[in-house]
C-alpha cells in the first residue's frame, strides 16, 4: 500500500514533538509566509491569545504557537474555525492533544523560529523550554 503524499510519516529515525492540550497551536502547510503571518495576527487579535511564535517547519510550511492557556473546548472551536487547519485538526483532535514537530524529520531541518510577537509567559514559554531542551535533535 502506498501512502498519499499529504500524509508524510516518519521514514527514517525518529521525531520529537511538542504536545499540548492547554492552548492553540497550528500546523499550516503549503502556505506563503505572508498568509501564515496574517492568520496568526488575526487569530491573536480575535481570540485575545496574547502573543504568538511563527515558526518555519519546512519550505512553505509553518507552525504557530499562541501564548494563552485555554480549555480544550475553546481550543477546538478556534482550530475548527480555520479552513487552513482543518485537515491537520482532524488528525490531531481524536488524541486529545495537539502536536508540533520540534526535531528534524525525513531529512527536513529542525523548525526555525521566525517571529516572536506579544507575551511569551505561558504556552510559548512551555514550547520554548521543550524546543531548547531538544535543540540538538
Amino acid at each position: 500500500m502506498k501512502l498519499k503524499a499529504e500524509h508524510e510519516w516518519v521514514t527514517e529515525g525518529y521525531v520529537i514533538g511538542f504536545m499540548t492540550n492547554r492552548g492553540v497551536v497550528l500546523d499550516l502547510d503549503n502556505m506563503k509566509f505572508k498568509k501564515a503571518k496574517w492568520l496568526a495576527q488575526k487569530l491573536c487579535r480575535q481570540y485575545k491569545l496574547e502573543g504568538y511564535l511563527l515558526i518555519k517547519s519546512s519550505e512553505k510550511n509553518y507552525h504557530v504557537v499562541f501564548n494563552r492557556y485555554l480549555t480544550w473546548k475553546t481550543i477546538t472551536k478556534i482550530i475548527f474555525s480555520q479552513y487552513e487547519a482543518l485537515r491537520w485538526a482532524v488528525f490531531q483532535m481524536p488524541h486529545g492533544y495537539l502536536t508540533l514537530r520540534i526535531s528534524r524529520k525525513n531529512g527536513k531541518n529542525k523548525p526555525k523560529i521566525l517571529l516572536k510577537i506579544g507575551k511569551t509567559d505561558k504556552l510559548i514559554k512551555d514550547y520554548l523550554e521543550v524546543y531548547e531542551t531538544f535543540k540538538a535533535f
